[in-house]
């Protein structure tokens, strides 16, 4: 009989954390499922099942393609949730499960490896993760610090993609025409807004269409469509099921640090970064110093932040050939099947 390998993923979304975690493991439930596993989400609350649910296609949906276990307890606390966890991982035959959260302590993690095989996706390196697989896919990795994994995958090419990024075409014209802005689920700071209002008043953006994205979550929405309504040049995403095609729509792009910045290298969409949260900056610097996406500095603390973005934005604007450039060195970085090489090592025994 042919086996089907359960692996569940435990990970939440919501205003505090966004919505990455969660898009992030779906990417490995879609690979894990191709790879014929059964893969199930664990979540805290209401919310990120929402989140979660909302992420899925029509077509998963109506297959029940992913069950969703919710726990009830604060995703902020995951040691209070160990005997839920023992209890469904006692309780099912579980290859693996894997676990994506800021909140995890290593006693957390020691906790489940007895009781299965455990991965962690590590961002912050704030301990050393006692767990049986550990993903990191920073761009430089340093494998001495990780003495409690079992296996590491280390380094861009484990980067959790969702497929359509696998194999994009894309082209450099000589004219820039589209613009897409990212500003992560919230943008609390507005740079959104603030952005748009110096682009639509400059003569030499008279011509460029502003893609957008927003969503439910998203402080200024109410904002951004008022000036939608008034700029037909402002168009808002939301909702997006095929970001790569939106991507490579575009001729550049601005965007905060995470996981959009490996999405536009796998496109090859030439851009520039920027942050605004502390968890960013390591990765936007690493992308800056590897020659892959200039860094415009912190919104909490550049003093002249749209300044800066616009100088940056018009110094790839103004010169095809350094976008040409660019996007070839982003496209060697990130080729988009991180997601299925994780599938292959939670369904592969790593000790």
């Amino acid at each position: 009989m042919e086996s089907h390998p359960l692996v569940y993923l435990r990970a939440d979304g919501n205003d505090d954390i966004a919505t990455g975690h969660l898009m992030r493991c779906l990417s490995i439930a879609r690979a894990l499922r191709r790879r014929k596993a059964v893969a199930a989400f664990i979540v805290s609350d209401s919310l990120s099942v929402s989140l979660l649910t909302d992420m899925f296609t029509p077509q998963e949906r109506a297959d029940r393609a992913f069950p969703i276990l919710q726990l009830q307890t604060d995703y902020k606390n995951p040691d209070q949730e160990l005997p839920a966890m023992q209890s469904i991982l006692s309780a099912h035959n579980a290859a693996a499960v894997l676990v994506d959260s800021y909140f995890a302590t290593p006693g957390y993690l020691s906790a489940l490896q007895k009781l299965t095989c455990t991965a962690y996706i590590d961002d912050l390196q704030a301990f050393d993760p006692p767990a049986d697989l550990v993903i990191n896919y920073d761009l430089t990795v340093d494998p001495g610090f990780y003495t409690k994994a079992g296996r590491l995958l280390g380094g861009s090419a484990y980067t959790p993609l969702r497929r359509q990024f696998s194999a994009c075409s894309y082209h450099v014209w000589d004219t820039v025409r589209d613009l897409f802005i990212s500003t992560g689920g919230t943008d609390p700071f507005n740079i959104a807004g603030g952005l748009l209002k110096r682009l639509t008043a400059s003569a030499r953006w008279q011509n460029v269409t502003f893609h957008v994205l927003t969503g439910p979550m998203h402080v200024h929405r109410a904002g951004l469509l008022n000036m939608a309504q008034a700029d037909g040049r402002i168009v808002l995403c939301e909702g997006v099921q095929d970001m790569a095609s939106l991507m490579t729509s575009c001729d550049l792009a601005f965007s905060a640090g995470g996981t959009t910045l490996y999405e536009l290298c796998a496109v090859g969409v030439p851009s520039v970064s920027y942050t605004m949260a502390d968890n960013q900056i390591p990765g936007v610097l690493a992308f800056s110093q590897a020659g892959l996406i200039p860094y415009v500095g912190d919104v909490r603390n550049h003093p002249d932040f749209f300044g800066s973005a616009m100088a940056a934005l018009e110094d790839l604007m103004s010169v095809p050939a350094a976008r040409r450039s660019q996007s070839a060195r982003m496209k060697m970085a990130i080729d988009g099947a991180g997601a299925d090489r994780i599938a292959e090592a939670l369904t592969t025994k790593v000790h």
